[in-house]
């Protein structure tokens, strides 16, 4: 809450002090109760946004595509196209996230910026992308600070490094800073798509797993990030490629997607020029559909996703630090899967909900290439089980016999669940006659 800020005068001093103790004392903290949350935000929609969308350079039917694939955010920079860009954002229907500094777009940046304090459209800024050094940090947080004093409703954040690679001070010492100075979100990016195949799983879940926990440690959600060009030893993603990355963070709790990048450089070496569209002509390429797929399935149950509470997140096959699922610790008793993830999550009246992933995917495989079919168990006190959203599959009631359901789950797809609990017996009530009997 505002009340809990550092008053304005002296916070660069108490920042620079504060960073050289948690440099010499920082650790992953344990899993805990949080004891704030953020200030409301203007926008209420699920975030989804492209870390280099299209310019202002770029015309209004390349807005509209890039809205039509379901993003939401539009993270605008502030270069020769800054003003045309937000006139463009405004007049397709979405919203802008403002960098403060310009992020090397290729366009050349603005000598003397105007952030736009009034327009609607603009719901937040972005401070700094992956500070790292006292100094860096200090500044980014600073900026954080000042700008959620003057408007708590439009948010102020910076993204951060992976957690893997940040060093010293830890993301966890960053974001205890950041969010007692204000930050509303954390907000970082991990890759583990590589070259030849291979993965970075672990790397992926070891990150995904310390944003949940100081997300739910600070109060404050968390965004994360999917690959989606090819650069340096980072592969273009296939079908199940992508959809692993953006349904791994959903299962973590992610209450924000990132994709990197909609729009893609054309003269950079050792990058692709194609990301989600060509950049020489806005042309759409063979990952527009699939991210145009997977953002609506995302937006159709945006609103229960951020109203969700992240209770565990466990695997069949755990990758390093990661914990393995273990039959009859929650409604979900038994999974019989390839490779499966299973977050699970309770909504604001206890409702349980579950994401369940099949973590199958792969160079040049398709969702259907990849497909499994995962057979759950359910506790006694489980009456029924909807799909709630279920990308390729049929949104509705499970077909549950003797306790068991059968689901075909394409490659690195994601199917949230929602049970009903049969009602409590009463005390020498026969609970399995009772369950048997429910509607």
């Amino acid at each position: 809450m505002i009340q809990t800020w550092f008053p304005r005068e002296g916070v660069a001093v108490l920042l620079g002090v504060a960073l050289a103790v948690i440099v010499l004392s920082s650790r992953t903290r344990d899993e805990g109760a949080v004891a704030r949350s953020p200030m409301p935000w203007r926008f209420t929609s699920f975030p989804i946004v492209a870390w280099w969308g299209p310019p202002g350079t770029a015309s209004r039917e390349d807005f509209e595509a890039y809205r039509d694939a379901g993003f939401t955010l539009h993270a605008t920079n502030p270069d020769e196209g800054f003003v045309r860009a937000l006139d463009y954002v405004e007049a397709v229907g979405l919203h802008s996230l403002v960098f403060r500094q310009h992020q090397g777009f290729a366009l050349t940046p603005l000598a003397h910026v105007t952030f736009p304090e009034n327009r609607d459209s603009v719901v937040g800024w972005i401070t700094a992308d992956e500070p790292h050094t006292t100094e860096q940090i200090a500044r980014a947080i600073e900026t954080v600070h000042t700008l959620m004093r003057a408007d708590p409703g439009r948010w102020a954040f910076f993204n951060m490094l992976s957690p893997a690679t940040q060093g010293q001070p830890s993301t966890e010492a960053i974001a205890d800073l950041a969010v007692a100075a204000g930050m509303p979100v954390l907000s970082y990016d991990t890759y583990a798509i590589m070259v030849r195949g291979r993965d970075r799983a672990d790397d992926l879940y070891e990150d995904l797993s310390r944003m949940r926990v100081a997300s739910r440690r600070l109060g404050v959600p968390f965004w994360a990030f999917a690959l989606t060009i090819a650069h340096g030893g980072y592969r273009r993603p296939s079908e199940s490629d992508l959809r692993w990355q953006v349904y791994s963070n959903l299962a973590y709790g992610a209450k924000g997607l990132w994709y990197f990048t909609y729009w893609g450089p054309t003269d950079w070496r050792g990058w692709d020029t194609r990301a989600i569209v060509d950049p020489r002509d806005g042309s759409r390429t063979d990952l527009y559909g699939w991210v145009q797929t997977v953002n609506r399935a995302v937006l159709d149950v945006g609103t229960v996703l951020l109203g969700l509470d992240s209770v565990d997140v466990v695997h069949t096959r755990p990758s390093r630090d990661q914990r393995a699922f273990t039959a009859g610790r929650s409604w979900i008793t038994g999974i019989r899967a390839s490779d499966a993830l299973l977050g699970t999550f309770s909504s604001p009246d206890g409702t349980p909900y579950a994401m369940l992933v099949n973590k199958l995917h792969g160079q040049g495989k398709s969702a259907r290439d990849a497909a499994d079919t995962i057979e759950l168990e359910f506790s006694t006190d489980v009456a029924a089980v909807e799909s709630v959203s279920w990308l390729d599959g049929t949104p509705g009631p499970l077909a549950i016999q003797a306790r068991r359901a059968s689901l075909t789950v394409a490659g690195g797809t994601g199917v949230l669940l929602k049970a009903r609990l049969a009602p409590a017996p009463p005390a020498g009530v026969d609970s399995q006659r009772m369950l048997e009997q429910s509607p």
